[in-house]
């Protein structure tokens, strides 16, 4: 079953980053949903099903690794595919996405290739 509109939900609590990423989603074929909050996150993710969900990992109110943990226990297998995105390293933070279940981290700022490739793989949805 083919999806006909690939939704992508950027979440990034900094507008400049946010903006950034929504000026370089929209050069693809897909809808993007923004969220500034961890919980706005979840609840958006939870009603708008979309494919690939880019997270910021220092939100104001939830840690981003949390973010996509609540969306797994809402969703499970529904769970859409995750990429984090950080403006730090930090020893353990890719061992602890990828016991969340996130396998793509990026770092700030996220190179186009990189956004390229993401978006590719979540339009493969079949």
């Amino acid at each position: 079953m083919t999806q006909s509109v690939n939704k992508v939900l950027i979440v990034d609590d900094d507008y400049i980053s946010l903006e950034v990423l929504r000026a370089m989603v929209q050069q693809y074929p897909v809808e993007v949903i923004t969220a500034e909050t961890g919980k706005e996150a979840v609840k958006l993710a939870v009603e708008q099903r979309p494919t690939l969900v880019l997270l910021d990992h220092e939100l104001p109110d939830i840690d981003g690794i949390d973010v996509y943990c609540k969306i797994v226990a809402d969703l499970g297998a529904e769970a859409p595919r995750a990429a984090m995105i950080t403006g730090h390293q930090q020893e353990d933070f890719a061992q602890r996405c990828t016991a969340a279940g996130i396998d793509t981290c990026l770092h700030k700022p996220v190179s186009p290739k990189q956004l390229a490739d993401l978006l590719r793989i979540a339009s493969d949805v079949k």
